[in-house]
């Protein structure tokens, strides 16, 4: 009789299912949260990665508007100061490549084609996660004179 009574009060017994609830939910909350904060800084890379090559085509043109006929290694360099300085604020992983393009689209140009190559950080420390490699290409049109 006293068996039955002792499981039939803690049966009743609500006290610390809070605990036990949060030990459960926890770990998934904790992952949803750093998993919106790693697509937060991949979208964020992202569209770096978009201005980061639209202001280096910008000096790109204005060097040759200039009559500054600058090379493909003078344009990687700079697309690489520019990802890491504000507003960018990119760290070294991020790789450029400038190649020249044999048979330009509009008569009259030099057409080269910029690749940024960036892999963002990992926010997810408890999980093994990599983020994935991230690669934006633009054209860059100089006109030939």
């Amino acid at each position: 009789m006293r068996k039955d009574l002792f499981w039939r009060t803690l049966r009743a017994d609500k006290r610390g299912a809070t605990i036990i609830e949060f030990a459960l939910l926890a770990p998934v909350v904790l992952g949803l949260f750093f998993a919106a904060i790693q697509i937060g800084v991949s979208m964020q890379a992202h569209n770096s990665l978009r201005g980061i090559a639209s202001d280096t085509a910008r000096f790109a043109v204005i060097e040759y508007m200039r009559q500054n006929e600058i090379s493909d290694n003078a344009i990687q360099t700079k697309a690489v100061a520019i990802a890491q300085s504000s507003p960018y604020l990119l760290n070294d992983s991020i790789d450029v490549t400038v190649t020249p393009v044999v048979n330009p689209r509009v008569h009259g140009t030099h057409e080269k084609t910029m690749t940024l190559t960036y892999t963002p950080p990992n926010v997810m420390p408890f999980f093994d996660f990599t983020s994935k490699q991230m690669t934006f290409s633009r054209p860059i049109f100089v006109i030939d004179e």
